[in-house]
């Protein structure tokens, strides 16, 4: 092997390795990057979470509300109507 052919192939081999070290540091940063990327996703997770669960609790106790104001709203029209059912009774007499 010519001592020109030696050189070319050991700048090559030269260059491959500082391609295989930075495709390494690549690497290394895409985990990093993974890692940070899947921290957030949790953490989204949580906050959606949270949201949905405030958002539920603050409709049953919406409901809640409007259940008990039927209620009253039944007992208030009850009420109302004995006493228009007294007035016209009393009326004919």
């Amino acid at each position: 092997m010519s001592e020109e052919r030696f050189n070319h192939l050991e700048s090559q081999i030269s260059v491959l390795q500082q391609d295989m070290t930075a495709m390494k540091q690549n690497v290394d940063a895409l985990r990093e990057d993974m890692a940070s990327i899947r921290q957030r996703v949790d953490s989204s997770e949580g906050t959606i979470l949270v949201a949905v669960r405030e958002g539920f609790n603050f409709l049953r106790n919406y409901l809640d509300d409007l259940n008990y104001e039927v209620a009253d709203n039944a007992r208030a029209t009850r009420l109302l109507r004995r006493r228009v059912a007294r007035l016209e009774r009393k009326d004919e007499n």
